[in-house]
């Protein structure tokens, strides 16, 4: 039987150019684009030991993949712009649309600086606005947060302030402001059973295993055992 090819040797080699325009793009986030032959090529993103990677998307083409590390790349910018500001919690358009015009111009000005490293004649050709709509339909459809990049490890630096200051206070602090409401919680949770349906079963179970009082170590030794644990489950049910 013959092996189906799901992208041209033509658009094989433009994708490989444009990944290779954006590598500055791997060295500063947990992305990574690799050719999988007949398949096309892989963007890869958020790898956590021991299941892998989370993200794999596939692209046969080299324009959706360009328009796509494009996006990833000042939707990246803009989260570090906004950090620390009141300007964290907007929507991208609305973060670019803050931005004073020199520093706008400055990075819609990149798209051209990758599309001239590709050496691909019209690999652009695609308004910056049309390449946000998925983004923003997604971020507005879940409460107006972009939970793909929501910084859990602010949270958390939060929360274990707040238990510092208790433990050393010796009283219960009637308010815990932790940069996240119950509501947004939910809301987490919908957007992560609707877009990463594996990941909310993991985030699931761990709860389930912290609800039955398994210790920590217990739930790393799991993680690290994982293949034997779903054997175990696929026996008892």
């Amino acid at each position: 039987m013959r092996k189906q090819v799901f992208i041209t040797e033509e658009e094989r080699t433009k994708c490989q150019k444009v990944a290779d325009a954006f590598a500055e793009l791997y060295e500063d986030e947990d992305v990574l684009v690799m050719d999988a032959g007949n398949y096309g090529f892989l963007k890869l993103q958020y790898f956590k030991i021991p299941f892998g990677f989370e993200d794999a998307i596939t692209f046969a083409d080299s324009k959706s993949l360009f328009n796509d590390l494009w996006t990833e790349w000042l939707n990246t910018q803009l989260i570090h712009l906004s950090r620390g500001t009141p300007m964290e919690d907007m929507d991208y358009s609305d973060i670019l649309k803050c931005m004073p015009k020199e520093k706008q111009k400055e990075l819609l000005d990149k798209r051209t600086y990758f599309a001239e490293k590709t050496g691909i004649e019209g690999i652009s050709e695609r308004s910056d606005l049309r390449v946000q709509d998925d983004r923003l339909m997604e971020v507005k459809k879940y409460g107006g947060r972009d939970w793909k990049h929501f910084d859990w490890l602010q949270v958390r630096d939060k929360i274990c302030n707040l238990e510092e200051i208790q433990r050393h206070e010796e009283k219960a602090i009637k308010e815990w402001d932790i940069g996240i409401t119950l509501d947004g919680v939910k809301e987490y949770f919908q957007w992560l059973y609707d877009m990463r349906p594996e990941r909310y079963l993991r985030v699931v179970f761990y709860m389930a295993l912290i609800q039955a009082e398994v210790t920590r170590e217990e739930v790393r030794m799991w993680e690290k055992c994982s293949e034997e644990l779903r054997k175990t489950i696929n026996d008892l049910l």
